[in-house]
């Protein structure tokens, strides 16, 4: 997920700086060199972001996995201590 926001991210960053340049009339080297440095700036971010949102819903996934299996161990003791 870390990868996905950064190149979202990234991507929006580099079309503002496209639009940017083209409503302001920037040359084109002076245009390019600004989206990628702007990027590189919002990817770095943007990564982060997305690691910490992995690692939110796996720790969700996983505790509500967690969470039925002892559900369903607690209906499996509970069938067998009455037969």
């Amino acid at each position: 997920m870390g990868r996905s926001f950064a190149a979202c991210l990234g991507c929006i960053a580099m079309l503002t700086q496209i639009a940017s340049g083209f409503l302001h009339g920037t040359d084109t080297e002076t245009t390019l060199v600004r989206c990628v440095v702007a990027l590189v700036i919002a990817a770095i971010p943007g990564w982060i972001i997305g690691q910490m949102a992995d690692a939110v819903v796996r720790e969700s996934i996983e505790a509500q996995y967690r969470r039925q299996i002892e559900q369903f161990k607690s209906q499996q003791t509970g069938k067998t201590g009455t037969a």
